[in-house]
């Protein structure tokens, strides 16, 4: 039994190693959850709606993830993955690392603001003590720290670091400041700009 849960959570973690079949029934799944996600709240779905809403068995869903909080930590990175490729293309036709870092965050507040239920979803899974969604949303994290210092092309590796902790730290605060109804996503976009000013003064 031991060794059953083990390559379940392996295949979990893992999907690139799944067959095709699995990793299509998989890819299914993450994306009926997204959708229930951008038609209501995280904290209303239930994870028999995304079985349903997938044509799968219940205990097929758990095959792929030991819980609700796995599955849309899955969601999330697959929702940044989308939304990367997006974000690379826009990047390129960027002169400066100030162009280029505002681009990408100012682009998070405008989807976040399209889609607040994705944000209170990570608000929720970014305290979650379930292991496996915590890898999955440790990767989710570290994908925008990469996009982010990718972007910053003209400063040490070092400096790159900062801004990226700085700049990020501030969007998420002022994200929550706005879900919370503190604040209007102008505001947040305000903020944003006064930032990436203060940490690259010299754009263009």
């Amino acid at each position: 039994m031991a060794r059953a849960a083990d390559s379940t959570i392996k295949e979990a973690l893992e999907p690139d190693g799944l067959p095709s079949q699995q990793r299509a029934r998989r890819d299914r799944i993450i994306q009926a959850a997204l959708d229930l996600l951008k038609e209501g709240e995280y904290e209303e779905i239930q994870i028999k709606d995304v079985a349903d809403r997938a044509d799968v068995a219940l205990a097929t869903l758990y095959r792929y993830f030991t819980s609700k909080e796995h599955l849309y930590a899955a969601v999330l990175l697959e929702w940044s993955r989308t939304a990367e490729t997006r974000q690379r293309a826009g990047v390129e036709q960027l002169d400066t690392d100030a162009e280029r870092i505002r681009f990408l965050l100012i682009g998070v507040v405008k989807a976040v603001g399209r889609r607040p239920q994705v944000l209170r979803a990570e608000m929720v899974l970014a305290t979650t003590r379930d292991p496996n969604a915590r890898v999955l949303f440790d990767q989710f994290a570290e994908r925008h720290n990469e996009v982010m210092t990718a972007a910053l092309r003209d400063v040490s590796a070092d400096k790159a670091a900062a801004i990226v902790e700085v700049t990020s730290s501030v969007l998420g605060t002022q994200l929550q400041s706005w879900a919370r109804g503190r604040c209007t996503i102008k505001d947040v976009e305000r903020s944003i700009n006064r930032t990436v000013d203060l940490v690259l003064p010299d754009e263009g």
